[in-house]
């Protein structure tokens, strides 16, 4: 298992991995069309080896076939600018697109500077963090409530199931003692 994940057991459904599976079926129902696989083997065009993406999306717009590649990264601390340049290197390899970088803890200064640069090709970094306003308000019109982050999650989230793992993303309360 990679230290990028905050989860280090051998359950079968590790937090990091419904974080990822989450963040497919959010991306299934944006485009009914498009076909959205979680822990896709794609092959690098550079390095000549099956690469794995998180999430990997392809579709066709405007007769065009295109496909992004995304990564879920479910850790402690921001994300740094060398998990951004790696990624951009898996991007180039794999022949992507564009990319989208989920993270769970935000990202630092250098990886937004770094995801945004021209020569960057077509990175975007969402930082699935609650911007003060909509927690002042309890949720905000017109704001993607599956945007929305909750506090970090307590010890006991690893025994949730998915359905109940889901409940607590989309609506924060403690699943444990309302289902």
């Amino acid at each position: 298992m990679s230290k990028d994940h905050i989860e280090e057991s051998d359950h079968v459904d590790p937090l990091w991995e419904r974080y990822e599976i989450s963040i497919q079926e959010m991306l299934s129902g944006l485009d009914r069309a498009a076909s959205v696989l979680h822990n896709a083997q794609v092959p690098g065009r550079l390095s000549q080896i099956a690469r794995q993406v998180d999430v990997w999306v392809t579709g066709t717009v405007i007769k065009q076939e295109i496909s992004i590649a995304v990564e879920c990264k479910r850790r402690q601390r921001p994300v740094d600018v060398q998990i951004i340049d790696a990624f951009i290197g898996k991007l180039l390899d794999i022949g992507a697109d564009r990319g989208v970088i989920y993270s769970y803890s935000g990202f630092s200064d250098g990886a937004n500077m770094r995801a945004h640069a021209p020569q960057s090709p077509g990175v975007l970094a969402v930082a699935l963090e609650t911007p003060q306003i909509v927690k002042d308000l309890n949720g905000a019109p017109g704001y993607p409530a599956d945007l929305l982050v909750q506090d970090v999650p307590p010890h006991w989230i690893e025994d949730l199931d998915r359905e109940r793992f889901r409940f607590f993303l989309e609506t924060g309360d403690s699943p444990k003692f309302s289902l």
